[in-house]
C-alpha cells in the first residue's frame, strides 16, 4: 500500500517515485499478488493532488498481480494535468480492479476498457467525470470472465447515468452475478433502463441503494426474480457518496 509520497522539489504529492521504485526492484520481489496506491484517509484525499504515470508499467512488471486498486486525484500546476493513464496491454492474472476518483474523464475510462484481462472478476469505478462524450465508447468483450462490477458516482452529475448505462450495454453483462449501482444518482426516469434491461433479469444481486429513487420505483424492482438490495433512498437529497 502506498500513501502520502510527498516530493519537495516539485511541492507536490507525486506516486511517481513509488512506482518507479516498483519498476527498479520487480525482479526482486516477483510474486507481488496486490498493490493499493493513494491509501489516506477519505477527509484528507479532497484535499490531496496526486500525480501519477502510467499504471499499466506496473501491470507489466508484475505479471502475478491479481488485485490492483487505485484511488486517483488530478495533480495541476502551471496549467498542466498528470492524470493516471492506461495503455492497450494484456495481463492474464489480474482479478479485481477498483479505481476510485475525481475528475476521471471519458478518455481515461476508455483507456481503462483498452486493458485484455480474460480472468478479471471484479471491477468497481467511482467516478467523478468532467466530460459527457460517450458516443464513441466501446467496451466490448474485454472482461469476458468479469462476475461483478460496480459504478458509484462521486457527485450528482445527472450526466453520470449515460456512461453507467455504456458500460453496462457494451460489457456482456449476462455474465454477472452482481450489478452494484449503489452511492450514485439515478432517479426514476433512468432507472426504467434498468427494469428493461433483459441482462439485469439474470443477475443474481442488484445493488441499488443509497440513490434517489421513490417507493413506486423500489416496489418495482422488488417485483424482479433477483435479490435487489434498495435501502436508504433519499430522492430528495443530495447524493450519498458526497455527504
Amino acid at each position: 500500500m502506498f500513501g502520502f509520497w510527498y516530493t519537495t522539489y516539485f511541492e507536490y504529492y507525486n506516486l511517481c517515485p513509488a512506482i518507479d521504485l516498483l519498476l527498479q526492484f520487480h525482479e526482486k520481489i516477483t510474486n507481488v499478488k496486490a498493490l493499493f496506491f493513494g491509501d489516506i484517509n477519505n477527509n484528507r484525499w479532497e484535499d490531496i493532488q496526486f500525480s501519477y504515470s502510467n499504471i499499466c508499467y506496473v501491470l507489466l512488471a508484475y505479471p502475478q498481480l491479481e488485485l490492483l486498486k487505485i484511488r486517483i486525484s488530478y495533480y495541476h500546476r502551471f496549467y498542466q494535468i498528470w492524470r493516471v493513464e492506461f495503455s492497450h496491454i494484456r495481463h492474464e492474472k489480474l482479478k479485481a480492479l477498483i479505481i476510485e476518483g475525481c475528475d476521471i474523464t471519458t478518455s481515461v475510462i476508455e483507456e481503462i476498457f483498452k486493458l485484455e484481462l480474460p480472468n478479471l472478476e471484479y471491477l468497481e469505478l467511482w467516478l467523478d467525470i468532467n466530460d459527457y462524450d460517450v458516443s464513441e465508447l466501446n467496451f466490448h468483450n474485454k472482461f469476458p470472465k468479469l462476475k461483478y462490477l460496480g459504478i458509484h458516482s462521486y457527485n450528482n452529475h445527472s450526466e453520470h447515468i449515460d456512461i453507467y448505462f455504456a458500460i453496462i450495454d457494451s460489457l456482456e453483462i449476462e455474465n454477472l452475478v452482481e450489478l452494484n449501482l449503489s452511492r450514485g444518482a439515478i432517479q426514476d426516469e433512468a432507472a426504467k433502463y434498468l427494469l428493461n434491461c433483459p441482462a439485469v433479469r439474470q443477475l443474481d444481486t442488484l445493488d441499488i441503494s443509497y440513490n434517489c429513487l421513490t417507493d413506486g420505483m423500489i416496489e418495482k424492482f422488488n417485483q424482479l426474480n433477483i435479490e435487489v438490495i434498495s435501502e436508504k433512498q433519499e430522492p430528495y437529497r443530495y447524493w450519498s457518496a458526497y455527504e
